[in-house]
């Protein structure tokens, strides 16, 4: 589905519902936000020389930025980009008043922009005072009503505060992302497969939990590998936090994918609220234990800066370094592939 073609047409589904922002209405925080489920890891603002604290200087590689550090900012984008821009369009449209409302349904739309092909609906429910179902549907433009398929669904409990108001970017819930339902639109983007979201970040102080499960995407193109992914993320405010992820797909032999065997891989980092953290992550299965050499685990540390002060490899001792005691986290921790 084409970010640009779906954004695009908020300003003609808002022109359908008026063009007043209203202060609160019955249906204010009905929809998760992105930042209900973004996926927050530690990042720098500074930079620690590359010098140990005994004053001895640490080699190059020791003292870069911390390649797993890297790996878990590269992972957590990965479900941010996926979700920011859908959520941002639903936020957009229901801080508009609604086309029409009937009891407690609410529906903005249908509407697009002149020029594109598909037309767009969005729908929410109320089920209980502070509990929603919503749906955005698409279908050609030309098409009638019957023809709406649904790309984006879930039910959202929405957050309040003492006084029973909503709280913005906070609740709990869960929705589905379907990209093949959106490839069967005139108008789509490259992506495929389903993703489905449960999320809570109740209140401000709370500890946020995500669970994402993707099923048949692919990466951006060239390539043309369909997988699977899990994604388990919890943090809390002054206390740190923790992202497991686990994919099966064709890793090995390089380069890949070699189109053989699949194997299995996960990540687990763990960072204190300071920044300082550790990810372990593990290769098994597939051509990998075929080839004798699983299961190839790769462990590292890093400080406050991020900058990597631990590293143990399976496959090649040469590229150890540091001393495990540096660690935040004292011991490893490899997960197994069903999380």
């Amino acid at each position: 589905m084409k970010r640009s073609s779906v954004l695009c047409s908020v300003s003609a589904m808002l022109a359908l519902g008026g063009c007043m922002i209203p202060e609160a209405g019955d249906f204010a925080g009905s929809t998760p936000t992105a930042e209900n489920v973004a996926l927050a890891v530690p990042a720098s603002t500074t930079q620690s020389a590359l010098t140990a604290s005994d004053g001895t200087k640490r080699s190059a590689l020791l003292g870069d930025e911390a390649d797993s550090y890297k790996l878990t900012r590269a992972v957590t984008d990965i479900v941010n980009g996926a979700t920011g821009a859908v959520l941002l369009l639903v936020k957009t449209i229901v801080s508009y008043p609604p086309t029409s409302v009937q009891g407690d349904t609410a529906v903005w739309g249908p509407g697009s922009q002149p020029l594109e092909k598909n037309s767009y609906r969005l729908t929410v429910t109320r089920v209980e005072p502070h509990v929603f179902t919503w749906a955005l549907d698409a279908k050609p433009k030309a098409a009638d009503d019957t023809a709406f398929i649904t790309i984006l669904s879930g039910t959202h409990t929405r957050a309040v505060n003492d006084r029973g108001r909503p709280i913005e970017n906070y609740g709990s819930g869960s929705f589905t992302v379907d990209w093949d339902a959106a490839q069967t639109l005139p108008d789509h983007g490259d992506a495929v497969g389903v993703a489905r979201f449960t999320y809570a970040r109740a209140a401000p102080g709370a500890m946020t939990t995500i669970d994402v499960d993707f099923k048949g995407i692919k990466d951006d193109a060239p390539s043309t590998e369909l997988y699977d992914a899990l994604y388990r993320y919890t943090a809390t405010p002054g206390a740190g936090g923790e992202l497991k992820y686990a994919a099966k797909r064709d890793y090995f032999p390089d380069p890949h994918p070699s189109g053989t065997a699949l194997e299995d891989f996960t990540i687990h980092s763990r960072w204190q609220e300071t920044g300082t953290g550790r990810t372990d992550y593990e290769l098994t299965g597939g051509d990998v234990a075929t080839a004798g050499i699983a299961p190839v685990t790769v462990s590292e540390c890093w400080d406050t800066a991020f900058l990597s002060t631990y590293r143990n490899v399976s496959y090649d001792p040469s590229l150890n370094w540091g001393a495990e005691t540096s660690c935040s986290f004292s011991a490893a921790s490899f997960l197994t592939p069903s999380l």
